[in-house]
């Protein structure tokens, strides 16, 4: 059987050209644990419908070891980076033996203390920049200090990448957004779409059709080329991803496959990690080839 692996310097998973894809999945390739729902921002698009209380370090630790045998697992919330016991948290998951661990934050709380004492544990970040100063403030704010905490990465040697959350409102900064990508050394720009629930439902009218995303990405290809931007860059049309790539692991541990469009929220819960193994839940996954295609890269726009 080939081999599913890690691309460190790209940020991407490839399959091996003898892998068997029905057999390449025993787990699933990467889970994004939410540690709590708590957040420093109010992005306009932000997706998360809900109070759910912040869990104790101890169920975050049930949860990450019945999550053992996942690829890659990405912290996530709200803003890990709230969490006063984040550091006993990457710890615990660093001695789980996870292949690659990463932190999706929307940057204001990195110091250089956080990046020192998160370095040896964490593979890359995953930071958020929206557009220009002036659009990004728009929608979801504290530009400077994002900025800030990615200058303080670099300086530390940690790799990130860098999320853009693409719409109407800040379409025309998309060209600027790679060139950010590249000058600041991200290993790749991320170029999602909104979500329809959470405050996501009051601009999904504002999303790009699918024609529109494919013009962008030509464009954003062309551009690539002729400037010789460094970054991997990767854009997401839903329509063609399908439902449920994402296994969200909520703060009460249920496991939700996401963005599921059909159902209600968004979201199908599939299981719980506090109760089960993640090998029990996956087993009767109905989304597999949307996983396994949405992360190797497949069903994505890249250059």
């Amino acid at each position: 059987m080939g081999m599913i692996r890690f691309d460190e310097d790209e940020h991407h998973f490839f399959l091996e050209k003898t892998a068997d894809k029905s057999k390449a999945l025993e787990y699933p390739l990467s889970v994004s644990l939410q540690v709590t729902r708590e957040c420093n921002l109010k992005c306009v698009y932000c997706s998360e419908v809900g109070e759910i209380p912040t869990p104790s370090l101890e169920n975050i630790r049930v949860m990450v070891s019945n999550l053992k045998g996942v690829k890659r697992i990405i912290l996530t919330g709200g803003e890990p980076l709230i969490r006063r016991d984040i550091f006993q948290i990457t710890d615990y998951v660093k001695n789980m033996g996870f292949e690659v661990i990463s932190i999706a934050t929307n940057g204001v709380l990195i110091s250089s203390y956080i990046a020192k004492k998160l370095k040896s544990n964490i593979n890359y970040f995953d930071v958020t920049i929206d557009g220009t100063r002036k659009i990004h403030n728009k929608i979801r704010g504290c530009y400077d200090e994002i900025i800030n905490g990615i200058c303080i990465l670099r300086n530390f040697g940690i790799p990130f990448s860098i999320v853009t959350v693409l719409y109407d409102e800040n379409v025309q900064n998309i060209l600027y957004m790679c060139q950010i990508a590249d000058v600041l050394g991200a290993r790749k720009l991320k170029i999602l779409t909104p979500i329809n629930k959470g405050r996501g439902k009051d601009i999904i009218n504002r999303s790009l059709t699918s024609k529109q995303l494919l013009d962008v990405f030509t464009k954003i290809r062309n551009e690539k080329e002729q400037n010789g931007w460094t970054p991997r860059i990767t854009l997401v049309d839903w329509d063609k991803v399908g439902e449920g790539h994402v296994l969200l692991i909520h703060p009460n541990g249920d496991v939700a496959a996401s963005p599921v469009p059909s159902k209600e929220n968004c979201v199908h819960i599939v299981g719980n990690v506090l109760e089960n193994n993640i090998k029990d839940v996956w087993d009767n996954y109905p989304y597999k080839d949307n996983h396994l295609r949405k992360y190797v890269e497949e069903s994505l726009y890249v250059c």
